[in-house]
């Protein structure tokens, strides 16, 4: 019974993971975010190339594909949503989640970078740090422009402070979001290439040279 949790579950997290928010509303703009930009379909790009507005829409719908496949998985684990529950089907429908996002079959296995569904993610399993590292990121995004560092700002904190709760009680549990961490950096991996060499490219939010992004 446990085993087929464990694929209904990751099947779940998998199949929310293939819907792409940043595709969906360039399209409906007319456009076609992977032709624009970085080519990425992720929040960054879409700030860069349509503004606040529909950047923060990314984020939202992106953020909600990682909350609710991971609601539903800890959920249908076991006792969910109380003190102290194993969120270990919480942690399975994320990585299912990060691995849609990242090698959507919908999309020929050619995906974003899931920062902002591992946002989503980690507001289910770690809410008050993630709060906290969001705000610290979105601060730090708007003196710097750094869109990686600020990604990574925003998803380490509440990964580690998971991680350190259940050390003592889950080795299942650190092994699992350790390699959600690695997937999202596995991802990036390009853009802190970029990063060191000085060739990543900034996000500005305001101001006339955010108008001239695109």
């Amino acid at each position: 019974m446990t085993a087929l949790k464990i694929i209904a579950i990751a099947v779940i997290g998998y199949l929310f993971g293939n819907f792409n928010t940043a595709v969906c509303i360039s399209k409906l703009k007319g456009r076609d975010i992977r032709n624009l930009g970085s080519g990425n379909p992720g929040t960054m790009n879409m700030l860069r190339n349509f503004g606040i507005p529909w950047g923060l829409a990314t984020l939202l719908g992106d953020a909600l594909k990682g909350v609710i496949p991971t609601l539903l998985g800890w959920w249908i684990y076991g006792e969910a949503w109380t003190l102290g529950a194993d969120k270990l089907g919480a942690y399975i429908a994320g990585i299912g989640v990060i691995t849609g996002h990242i090698f959507p079959v919908f999309y020929k296995f050619k995906g974003g970078k899931g920062i902002a569904s591992t946002i989503g993610i980690c507001a289910v399993i770690s809410p008050v740090v993630t709060l906290c590292a969001f705000a610290v990121g979105a601060v730090f995004l708007i003196f710097t422009h750094m869109g990686a560092v600020t990604s990574f700002i925003m998803i380490t904190a509440p990964i580690v402070a998971e991680a350190l709760r259940v050390s003592d009680d889950s080795i299942a549990g650190v092994c699992l979001l350790f390699a959600l961490f690695v997937m999202t950096l596995f991802a990036h991996r390009g853009n802190v290439a970029k990063l060191m060499t000085g060739r990543e490219r900034p996000v500005i939010l305001f101001g006339p040279k955010a108008k001239k992004q695109a």
